[in-house]
């Protein structure tokens, strides 16, 4: 067993945390932790060269960097033509409860699977919430609940590729997955949104409810167009994003001189190298390979197998993000508990989501942190005390389905 990689993994770990609390950049502490990476695992310069170099001319890359851009370009055409504000006073209408339309609309948002759309999200719980949450809670309500939907919808990456290893039926796993969706939904309103006046509801005829239902669609529908690209044709955010800005062109009668504003305040120059950076650190650590020793670290600990590649994939993901240790670890797990089934799949991708609510290299976390003026170990403080009961559920649950221990 490799220890010193995994001392070396926390000290990375205790570099990027001093900084943050240091209240340097985002950026700052990102490029701190890939140093750090490169000092403690003494990678060579060739290598970090080589590693630096593949990951910023990756497809991958440079396809998270572009539907970022493309998705911020689509919102900014969106406030332009006040498209996200009027969307939320219809939210109000129909939902009447300022806490139920801080979690939903959020979630619905969510759908996109992009980051850019976290500062829709950030935004959207910003008007509804006001000053009932300070901007702490706010960043993790936005954060949180717009992540709901990558929990267990195989529309996300993580969730199609466990899926496909563990070769389950997609229908069976969603509907398997919707007490735990139903518990992570719930509790925030134990912790936060109790604070959010639910609002005064108002007595709303089929009338307008009809109207407000219209309004949402009218001023959501390129988002909602974007979503049925990627779900119903296959498209990526790449591909159906330039699709839905064309239409949105022609159908809201932009001018050039609007579009050539739009296409510089679309180029957020902070945010897209914190998410290019957040891409180098990933690289980086998994390099190392400290990833890959993290089963026979957990599994030498005296507790059941299920507990042990529960930590492992929480571990695994909060440092190399939810896909990669799926990739890893998953098949691992099948293994080791071969009648696992439906259970050892809700249990491990419910770890997995937690985790990556508190990951450093959760692009969606800087984004909602640069919004908000706040930082990762803001995020952390308010998400532990919702995750931990939530991991304990997940627990319990998946005895109930039948989990072996």
């Amino acid at each position: 067993m490799e220890y010193g990689k995994i001392i070396c993994l926390g000290l990375v770990f205790v570099v990027i945390v001093l900084l943050i609390r240091a209240k340097k950049p985002l950026y700052l502490a990102i490029g701190g932790g890939i140093l750090a990476s490169i000092v403690l695992y003494r990678v060579s310069p060739g290598d970090t060269v080589r590693v630096l170099v593949e990951e910023t001319f990756s497809s991958e890359n440079i396809s998270v960097l572009m539907s970022f851009y493309l998705v911020t370009f689509l919102q900014k055409m969106l406030e332009h033509r006040d498209r996200l504000s009027n969307a939320q006073k219809a939210f109000s209408v129909l939902f009447q409860n300022h806490r139920v339309n801080a979690a939903v609309s959020s979630t619905i948002i969510g759908l996109l699977p992009s980051a850019a759309v976290m500062t829709v999200c950030a935004e959207m719980v910003d008007q509804t919430c006001g000053e009932a949450l300070d901007r702490k809670e706010k960043l993790f309500v936005s954060c949180y609940y717009r992540h709901i939907p990558e929990m267990f919808l195989p529309t996300f990456s993580a969730v199609l590729l466990a899926l496909t290893i563990n070769h389950q039926n997609a229908g069976l796993f969603v509907l398997s997955m919707l007490p735990a969706v139903a518990a992570a939904y719930l509790l925030p309103f134990f912790f936060y949104l109790r604070k959010v006046p639910a609002g005064t509801i108002q007595p709303v005829n089929a009338g307008e409810k009809r109207e407000n239902l219209v309004s949402l669609l009218r001023n959501l529908w390129s988002l909602i167009a974007v979503v049925l690209l990627i779900v119903c044709f296959g498209l990526t955010v790449c591909q159906a994003t330039p699709i839905v800005i064309l239409a949105e062109i022609l159908l809201d009668r932009f001018r050039p001189k609007e579009l050539l504003s739009i296409l510089r305040e679309a180029a957020e120059p902070v945010l897209l190298v914190n998410i290019y950076l957040v891409m180098l650190f990933k690289a980086m650590i998994t390099f190392t390979g400290v990833v890959g020793i993290l089963p026979d670290f957990f599994q030498q600990f005296p507790i059941p197998v299920a507990v042990s590649f529960a930590l492992i994939f929480f571990v695994g993901s909060v440092v190399s993000g939810s896909q990669a240790i799926v990739a890893l670890c998953l098949p691992m797990a099948i293994a080791a508990i071969s009648n696992g089934g439906i259970a050892l799949m809700v249990f491990l991708m419910s770890i997995a989501w937690a985790a990556m609510q508190i990951s450093p290299t959760h692009v969606c976390a800087f984004v909602a942190c640069q919004y908000y003026g706040t930082t990762l170990g803001d995020l952390l403080v308010k998400a532990v005390p919702v995750l931990l009961p939530f991991c304990v559920f997940v627990f319990g649950y998946s005895l109930l389905l039948g989990l072996p221990i």
